[in-house]
C-alpha cells in the first residue's frame, strides 16, 4: 500500500506535469524542499524552470515553469521576506519561528528558509501566509517585531561540527558509520528501511560511492556534506572530513 508521502509525490508530479502541459506564461508551485525539487525536475524540460528560494543557495525554493525565452526574474517571485527583530540576549531557533507560524493556521509549503541571527530571524513566505506572519508578536515566549519592508541579510553563516575520521571504502554505508558512529548492522536498516537521503532523493544502495561535495540526511540524525575525501594513507584508509548541519 503507498504511503503517504508517496502519495503526495504522484500528487505532486501530476501537478507540474499539468502545470507544463498547459504552457501557460508562469506557474509557481508552493515551497518545494530540495527532494521535492529533485523528484520533479527529472520530469522537466531545461531552460523552462526555475527554482527560486528568496537567496541563492536556499534549501526551499518555488518552483517556476516557464517559457524557454522568458524567465522569471527574482522579484517575480511570490515571495516576501520577514524579519523578526529582538534583544540579542534572547535566543529564538528556526523551530520556535516555524511552531509560532503553524500556530496560526500557516500550511507547511507557504514558508521557505528560516534564518536565524542574533536579535533577527528572517523567513520566506508566500502571500498565504504574511497576514500572520505579520501578525505575529511573539515568537514563543519572547517578544518580537515584524517588517516585511527589509531586505535579506545575506550575513548568514551555516553552523556545522567537524567528524574527521577515516573509511576504508568511500562507500554509504562505510561513511554513515563515521558521520553517525554507529555500527555496521545499524547501518544497513537505515539505508533499506528509507531513512537515508543521498543528495536530496533516496538512497538505496549501500554500497554508492560517494564524492566531496555529496550531500546525505538520515531521518533522526540530521543533515551532513562531505567537505574533504584524502587520499589513501600508509594503511590505505582514506581520510574524511563530514560536517554537520547544526
Amino acid at each position: 500500500m503507498p504511503t503517504k508521502q508517496q502519495d503526495a509525490d504522484r500528487i505532486l508530479i501530476a501537478h507540474v506535469q499539468d502545470m507544463a502541459t498547459r504552457g501557460a506564461y508562469r506557474s509557481f508551485t508552493p515551497f518545494l524542499d530540495m527532494r521535492q525539487y529533485t523528484l520533479v525536475r527529472s520530469i522537466l524540460t531545461a531552460g523552462t524552470y526555475r527554482f527560486f528560494g528568496g537567496y541563492a543557495d536556499a534549501s526551499r525554493g518555488i518552483l517556476c515553469v516557464h517559457p524557454a525565452d522568458c524567465p522569471p526574474e527574482d522579484d517575480e517571485f511570490p515571495i516576501t521576506c520577514l524579519t523578526y527583530t529582538f534583544p540579542e540576549a534572547y535566543t529564538v531557533t528556526h523551530r520556535d519561528v516555524l511552531g509560532s507560524l503553524m500556530a496560526q493556521q500557516v500550511q507547511r509549503d507557504t514558508v521557505g528558509d528560516i534564518l536565524i541571527a542574533p536579535g533577527r530571524a528572517q523567513c520566506f513566505v508566500t502571500a498565504a501566509a504574511v497576514t500572520a506572519g505579520m501578525q505575529l508578536t511573539k515568537i514563543g515566549r519572547i517578544g518580537v517585531k515584524v517588517t516585511d519592508q527589509l531586505p535579506f541579510a545575506d550575513d548568514y553563516v551555516q553552523e556545522v561540527r567537524e567528524i574527521v575520521g577515516t573509511v576504508a571504502t568511500p562507500r554509504l554505508d562505510a561513511i554513515l558509520r563515521t558521520a553517525l558512529a554507529i555500527g555496521r548492522n545499524a547501518v544497513l536498516p537505515l539505508i533499506t528501511g528509507g531513512a537515508v537521503m543521498l543528495n536530496y532523493a533516496p538512497a538505496e544502495r549501500p554500497d554508492k560511492l560517494l564524492a566531496e561535495g555529496d550531500v546525505f540526511s538520515v531521518r533522526g540524525y540530521g543533515k551532513f556534506r562531505i567537505r574533504e575525501l584524502g587520499e589513501p594513507t600508509r594503511k590505505g584508509r582514506l581520510r574524511i572530513v563530514i560536517e554537520r548541519y547544526l
